[in-house]
């Protein structure tokens, strides 16, 4: 036993010594979005759902919507017992509202540069973006729109552990639409006669949640090689059709016959753009999609390092010759 016992010593610290993950390599992204003119001819399903978020990063929210801190007040909105008894601060409890924009703006950049020492991703400045020219020829063509033009600087690790960052811009259809898609319904009568009566109302000035042109997530992941995994949905304006049945019955005869009406609401659609991409660092990626364009480019960048503060130096005692 004694020539095994420096082995099983050295075992035992080994096995109880906590295992070091290795240092995730940081890349820096940058994604140009827009929509194109459909010359396909192809008819989107008015049954497409819209894309799920789950546990998506939102990195533009900072930088592109109004602060929501000062609005908490205004999350829980009066009944309509609150309105009656105190008519006053639920009208300036309503005030806070916050009012999501009618578009949002095309770039999404950060005003000063963030620190990948603080190991949280964040979003590049207006100079650290390289797609300007592109932005620019792109934006010239016919039809063609930007939607979005963002990056950031961002730790990579394996799928399973890659977080997917939020991506959305364009047009606002909340006033009018739901997440679904589906129109609004009108306000409630028995709403529009306390409104009448009373000179409040309890839904009136309510914000409608934003349902955005461009909205999806990307993620971006290491196996060996370097992936990119997107799933974004272009919402447009269209309808949604379908078909009734009724029995139109003939008195005189002793069958009854079908009548097929067909009918159609407004409805905005659903295209998805979904893809799942092997890439190279430096080199720059187009997503081609029947309306939607993506770019993207993962440059590989500087490691972020702690500086070790440098060494005190003792001054020496000099000797009087």
């Amino acid at each position: 036993m004694k020539p095994l016992m420096p082995l099983l010593a050295l075992l035992s610290a080994l096995t109880a010594a906590p295992a070091r993950s290795e240092d995730p390599t940081w890349f820096e992204v940058e994604v140009l979005v827009f929509s194109r003119p459909d010359n396909s001819g192809e008819i989107w399903d008015a049954d497409r759902r819209p894309v799920k978020l789950g546990n998506s990063r939102d990195l533009l929210g900072p930088v592109m919507m109004p602060d929501l801190s000062q609005f908490q007040a205004a999350l829980a909105e009066c009944d309509a017992s609150e309105w009656l008894l105190d008519p006053q601060g639920c009208e300036s409890r309503q005030q806070l509202t916050p009012s999501f924009p009618d578009r949002l703006p095309v770039q999404a950049a950060a005003e000063t540069a963030g620190d990948p020492l603080a190991g949280d991703p964040f979003l590049l400045t207006a100079e650290q973006l390289e797609f300007g020219d592109a932005r620019r020829q792109i934006g010239a063509k016919g039809g063609h729109q930007i939607l979005l033009h963002t990056g950031w600087q961002m730790p990579v690790y394996g799928r399973r552990q890659a977080q997917p960052f939020h991506l959305y811009g364009g047009r606002n259809f909340g006033e009018r639409f739901d997440a679904e898609g589906h129109l609004h319904p009108p306000e409630d009568d028995l709403l529009s006669q306390f409104d009448f009566f009373t000179g409040f109302s309890p839904s009136s000035g309510a914000q409608a949640d934003p349902v955005w042109e461009l909205n999806g997530w990307l993620r971006i992941y290491l196996d060996h090689f370097l992936f990119i995994e997107t799933r974004l949905d272009l919402r447009q304006e269209g309808k949604r059709v379908w078909k009734t049945e009724s029995l139109e019955q003939d008195p005189d005869a002793l069958t009854a016959d079908v009548a097929v009406e067909e009918e159609a609401e407004p409805f905005l659609l659903t295209i998805p753009l979904e893809q799942n991409r092997r890439v190279r660092s430096r080199e720059i990626h187009y997503f081609d999609h029947p309306q939607l364009g993506l770019v993207v480019q993962i440059r590989r960048m500087t490691q972020p390092e702690a500086v070790a503060p440098e060494a005190e130096v003792t001054p020496q005692a000099t000797l009087n010759p």
